[in-house]
């Protein structure tokens, strides 16, 4: 209540300000400057002259000139030059200067188009009213503007309200239109007793009664509204939350002043305030708005992040701890900045020229600290890429280490032998960061070693066993391994292991190696394999003087036959092995190339 009561003694102050203030004043251009200038755009046919915008304004008050789908006010209100105005002061005044200045005219002349030029490169259209006193000339102009068009001119618009007290008493003349479109405040004022129509102190008396019933009126919207979106919106996000009401409370409070403001501005269009009093109020409820929708946007910002801390609080990782905290003050941050801009966009402030602040003010203070805003950076870096997570294994800028604490400056790992070594978040942005937390697949790939006089059939068994085994582990990938017997070592038969364990972390990965290296100890042992040693012989002889070689026995010392045999052996054990068949080489060259690149 008393923010309000601040709030709006302070709009009513400003507006008895602006009241204060003298019209407009300006100065009547030529036609002759008004055609040398540059690059015009089109004129429409209704202004193309001072007879067809007169013409325009008078029969937007005839209701048999009016046409559907269209709205009168707003084609008299095209007939003045508002530009001056604010956008929002222009909706709500153009109306009434029109209907003023159509009283105006139809106390002090019958209009005859034939009198007035048609012509776009005649002088201007000039209409005396009343006598000039000090303030006002009591004339009426149509003169074309900037860009050719003929209208009303800003000296006119800016006397209306001083001609319209000076006609009061005078009578219609006769032949004028006395019907037409009206606005919502003359519907009400013709509502309004004249006693409260007489100007006390700046504003008639029931425009002052009129701002005070808005006040109240918006006041309880307030309250009512935001009671009813604590009500209803609260029951559903009060799970989400997990009861911290706090948060609710304060993030549906702007929601009243919201739209206790939108009433606020509707209503001062009802009033018929003057243009200089309305322009005030227009300003001070703009404020009102735009500050209600950045502070409705701050809390928004504190509810959620509530949620999210809640859920935060439920998970291991800690690395949505972080980012929770970091993303609500970023967020809030950017609300603010653009916010400012936002409210001075709504109280028609040079944004250029703040803009324009805010950027040297920015450079300097990236300029004094270059180091922390590329840290800052490098700490969006991290969490918007997620090179890795707090609890993974990683290498940067050669530290191996686990990522223990991702921070808004710097990023803390803990090496293997337990020291911390921090890492600024600025190099992480051109760094390259090997993340071994994050493989799908850990391999492992080993030779086992036999020794020389394992029978054939006892190594097939050991490897076909040792492939059950894989197929059964549960931590193992069941779709890529392979057992071989791949070499014939210095002093064992070689068989390769290569497989894949799947698995989160460094630490169940040495787990599941440590059974699977068990299992295959119990397994050879079962079936009598033995693992070589390492062992060397070394033959002596006597003399030096070379011993004839003997022949080979069963084949009289002919090499050709001792070929021939081989070769007939080595077809016989083929045959048996696969039953006579040789299966096609299909693929062979692809799976040789992907068991080289593994």
């Amino acid at each position: 209540m008393r923010f309000h009561a601040v709030v709006l003694s302070s709009v009513a102050l400003a507006g008895a300000l602006a009241l204060a203030v003298p019209p407009l004043a300006g100065q009547e251009e030529p036609a002759e400057a008004a055609a040398d200038t540059p690059a015009r755009e089109p004129v429409p046919p209704e202004h193309r002259s001072a007879r067809a915008t007169m013409r325009t304004f008078l029969q937007a008050f005839d209701p048999q000139y009016q046409r559907p789908g269209t709205d009168p006010l707003d084609v008299a209100s095209a007939c003045l030059d508002l530009s001056e105005l604010p956008g929002d002061v222009r909706a709500v005044s153009g109306p009434e200067l029109a209907i003023d200045l159509k009283e105006i005219l139809d106390r002090t002349a019958l209009i005859d188009f034939a009198t007035i030029s048609d012509d776009a490169s005649a002088l201007p259209y000039r209409l005396q009213v009343h006598p000039p006193s000090p303030g006002n000339p009591g004339v009426v102009v149509i003169a074309p503007d900037e860009n050719g068009a003929w209208l009303f001119t800003q000296e006119t618009v800016a006397a209306i309200p001083s001609m319209v007290r000076e006609v009061a008493n005078r009578r219609k003349i006769e032949g004028v239109v006395t019907e037409g479109p009206t606005t919502v405040s003359r519907w009400l004022r013709g509502f309004i007793p004249p006693s409260l129509q007489k100007v006390g102190f700046l504003l008639e008396h029931w425009q002052w009664l009129g701002l005070l019933l808005l006040i109240l009126v918006g006041m309880i919207l307030d309250r009512l509204v935001t009671a009813l979106v604590q009500t209803s919106v609260s029951r559903h996000l009060a799970r989400w939350l997990k009861n911290r009401t706090d948060e609710l409370r304060a993030a549906f409070r702007p929601v009243g002043l919201l739209v206790a403001s939108l009433f606020w501005w509707l209503g001062l269009a009802w009033l018929g305030l003057p243009t200089d009093a309305l322009a005030i109020l227009l300003v001070a409820v703009r404020f009102l708005v735009a500050s209600a929708i950045v502070w409705a946007a701050y809390r928004v910002v504190d509810v959620v992040s509530a949620g999210l801390e809640t859920r935060a609080a439920e998970t291991q990782s800690k690395l949505d701890d972080l980012l929770v905290p970091l993303v609500r003050k970023s967020l809030k941050v950017f609300i603010v900045t653009f916010g400012l801009i936002f409210v001075a966009d709504a109280l028609d402030l040079p944004i250029t020229s703040l803009l324009t602040g805010v950027g040297i003010g920015g450079l300097a203070v990236a300029l004094a600290a270059q180091d922390t805003v590329k840290n800052v950076f490098g700490s969006f870096t991290v969490i918007l890429d997620q090179p890795f997570h707090v609890g993974d294994w990683v290498v940067v800028e050669g530290i191996e280490g686990t990522v223990e604490e991702v921070g808004f400056r710097s990023t803390r790992i803990r090496t293997f032998y337990n020291s911390v070594v921090t890492v600024p978040n600025a190099n992480l942005i051109h760094a390259s960061v090997d993340n071994y937390g994050q493989r799908e697949f850990r391999r492992w790939s080993t030779r086992l070693g036999v020794a020389y006089d394992t029978p054939p059939e006892r190594v097939e068994a050991f490897c076909e066993g040792i492939r059950e085994l894989i197929l059964r582990h549960p931590y193992t990938r069941k779709d890529f391994y392979e057992v071989r017997f791949n070499e014939f070592g210095a002093s064992s038969l070689e068989i390769l292991l290569y497989m894949f364990f799947v698995t989160p972390d460094w630490s169940t990965e040495l787990r599941e190696r440590h059974r699977l290296a068990i299992d295959i100890l119990r397994l050879a042992r079962t079936l009598g394999v033995e693992f070589a040693f390492p062992t060397q012989t070394v033959h002596l002889h006597r003399g030096t003087t070379t011993q004839p070689v003997p022949a080979a026995e069963g084949y009289g010392g002919r090499v050709d036959d001792i070929l021939s045999d081989a070769r007939r052996q080595a077809r016989k054990l083929v045959d048996d092995a696969l039953g006579g068949e040789i299966p096609p080489p299909v693929g062979a060259k692809t799976r040789g190339r992907e068991e080289e690149a593994c």
